[in-house]
């Protein structure tokens, strides 16, 4: 990534920290934090919610979806000056010009997915794109809200755990590691002793959880045999003479590294994928200090926050990450995702055997079997465990209410290298239909009426086609 990129970037953080400071000093202004729900929404409204706190700027905060046009024009209705949208907003520009800054209200839009810019004197946006850097690799939405956060006041660097793990939950470490500012807030992070990094198994819960539960709730990798399978799980650590009561990151580098090969040789399916040997094995990262609000792992602290989201209580999340929250809760709701998480898998490995194909991408139509806030997951999941192909992506629909369906799609950097963007595939491909969607080139997601999934479908098929081959 060169490094004119990244420079701009930092100077267009300095610009808007700038503004922002402008748009609340006195603290008078009546402020609406709007904020996606997932790890990385969560992440980027706590670092957020320090800084206004630091400010004496009073703030209400709410945890969404994204926001559609007929969702903003409802928060268009209430009685703020001042609304802050992070980890979303980018796609729906129009809408936030027409339905807040018209009226006379201010927003501030931090966001890392791709959209048309818009100039209001009333808006301060904030994106990435706006630099020539890519949101899908190169910085996460809490990556972005720090680097402007940390361009207020020094005193909050040590936030920048809460922009990597943000970026770990959007999966932006790559089987070459972080990119771009990712990579930079990392060295950063080290070198001012606010990170240890390390190798070793990457599993959910290696530092919190019995050994041999923490193997049984694997999902990330998902392993046939041992996934889901206490037996199992215990049988293999004491073959290999680690204790299935202690916590894996106990076990010492070698046991580790014994444990990792036992596990590609049982997911013998999946042990030469890309994806799989990432997941189960590579660079770890804990946060250092003490008086810590949540897990010290960073991977566990993403999954934590995704949890907490897709569990329908990431205020409690939110809560954690600003110090306030309970960490004993916060395990728990780990624990239940995990569950459900395991749960979801064996349903969509029975259901593998009914994937249908198309030229350009693969598909599956969950309906109300799986809840639209864990389908996206699922679909990751199956990729990172080698149980698809990764030829060409991979599309989940679901049931999201009584009028519209869900729709979920996830890809690789190897497949975005040859021309497919999903992120734009599925916004042209949702608005023909009558929807909205937006995401990055290997991740997206789209809301579509149930009644146009056909349509959708073939929309669909057409715009990666085009895309892939490099047309518009």
């Amino acid at each position: 990534m060169p490094r004119d990129e990244i420079k701009q970037f930092y100077s267009g953080a300095e610009q808007a920290a700038a503004m922002m400071r402008e748009k609340l000093e006195g603290g008078e202004k009546r402020t609406m934090m709007l904020a996606h729900w997932d790890a990385d929404g969560i992440a980027a409204a706590a670092i957020v919610a320090r800084c206004l706190h630091w400010m004496n700027a009073p703030f209400l905060i709410r945890f969404t979806r994204p926001l559609g046009p007929e969702d903003i024009a409802e928060v268009g209705k209430e009685d703020y000056d001042f609304f802050i949208l992070l980890d979303q907003g980018a796609s729906q520009l129009e809408a936030i010009r027409r339905y807040l800054l018209n009226r006379g209200a201010d927003a501030l839009v931090i966001d890392h997915h791709p959209g048309a810019p818009l100039e209001h004197p009333n808006l301060i946006y904030f994106n990435p794109h706006l630099f020539g850097l890519r949101g899908g690799r190169d910085i996460s939405a809490s990556g972005t809200a720090y680097a402007v956060v940390e361009s207020i006041d020094v005193r909050f660097r040590s936030l920048v755990s809460l922009a990597i793990a943000g970026a770990i939950g959007d999966r932006q470490e790559f089987s070459s590691g972080f990119m771009g500012v990712n990579a930079e807030l990392i060295r950063r992070a080290v070198e001012l002793g606010l990170i240890y990094q390390g190798e070793g198994l990457r599993l959910i819960g290696r530092t919190i959880w019995q050994a041999a539960e923490c193997l049984r709730l694997s999902t990330r990798p998902y392993v046939l045999g041992l996934s889901g399978n206490l037996m199992e799980c215990r049988s293999l650590l004491e073959s290999l003479e680690i204790s299935p009561t202690r916590p894996i990151c106990e076990a010492g580098y070698e046991k580790e590294r014994a444990l990792a090969d036992a596990i590609s040789i049982r997911a013998a399916h999946a042990s030469e994928h890309e994806e799989f040997r990432h997941a189960l094995w590579g660079q770890t990262y804990a946060r250092t200090g003490e008086g810590i609000s949540g897990p010290r792992d960073l991977r566990d602290y993403a999954t934590m926050l995704d949890a907490c989201g897709s569990m329908k209580v990431p205020e409690l999340g939110f809560s954690i990450a600003v110090g306030g929250g309970s960490y004993q809760e916060g395990m728990e709701v780990l624990k239940k995702y995990q569950e459900e998480m395991l749960r979801v898998m064996r349903w969509a490995l029975e259901r593998l055997p009914h994937l249908k194909s198309t030229e350009s991408f693969r598909y599956l139509i969950a309906g109300r079997e799986v809840s639209s806030s864990l389908i996206g997951e699922a679909v990751s999941l199956l990729i990172e465990s080698g149980l698809v192909p990764t030829d060409r992506p991979v599309v989940a629909i679901t049931e999201k209410d009584g009028e519209n369906a869900k729709v979920s799609a996830r890809g690789t950097i190897g497949l975005s290298d040859m021309g497919f963007d999903l992120g734009r595939a599925l916004a042209r491909s949702a608005s023909e239909v009558g929807g909205y969607g937006s995401g990055h080139d290997v991740a997206a997601a789209a809301t579509i009426p149930k009644s146009r999934v056909d349509d959708f479908l073939a929309k669909l098929g057409e715009n990666l086609k085009a895309k892939a081959a490099g047309s518009d």
